[in-house]
């Protein structure tokens, strides 16, 4: 368990953290009102989402190649990940959501561009974006207040998610999985 613990310490948490610090300079930088800066902070956010979600997404790889005790060993990720599955629920809500999926398709996206699995939620790399959205564009409690610039994953279907949360919820599923404490929404410091 500990190699696993500690890969999460060492690659999966910094990821995340650097995401959202990139978010939150994006949001001073639109505050500034400098399309330059807005511009590079934009950047430096898709480099750090593409980056958050590769390494949460692999995270399934690291522990099939190093079973925590206790856990069943399986032949390949797909199953593992479907043992992920039941933990995965929004924002600790009980309501279980499909983000461990979602999240695939995004690192699969961002790494191949289009994505020709006819099971893929989200049609090609253009579906992971830098935009804000109008009031009631997505789930409640999802995203950053006010319809602000983030990042944003848009289905097939046509939903829009913030990629936050899909990262938070993935997150949590994981800790939940392995049974480690679940610190509060947004703080990806060791416990």
């Amino acid at each position: 368990m500990q190699k696993v613990l500690d890969h999460v310490d060492r690659i999966v948490r910094p990821a995340l953290r650097d995401y959202l610090a990139a978010e939150r300079a994006l949001n001073t930088a639109h505050d500034t009102k400098d399309n330059a800066a807005i511009d590079a902070a934009r950047s430096d956010a898709m480099r750090k989402a593409r980056s958050a979600a590769n390494e949460l997404h692999h995270l399934a790889d690291f522990v099939l190649n190093n079973p925590p005790p206790g856990m069943p060993s399986y032949p390949d990720v797909g199953p593992l990940r479907l043992h992920l599955n039941p933990h995965c629920v929004f924002l600790r809500t009980t309501t279980l959501i499909d983000d461990v999926q979602l999240l695939r398709a995004v690192s699969e996206a961002l790494k191949h561009f289009h994505l020709d699995r006819p099971g893929a939620m989200i049609q090609d790399a253009n579906s992971v974006i830098m935009f804000g959205s109008g009031w009631g564009q997505m789930r409640y409690g999802e995203g950053k207040y006010g319809g602000a610039e983030e990042g944003r994953v848009v289905r097939k279907t046509g939903e829009k998610r913030a990629l936050s949360s899909i990262l938070q919820n993935v997150f949590d599923a994981w800790l939940s999985l392995l049974g480690q404490p679940l610190l509060p929404i947004g703080d990806y410091s060791r416990p």
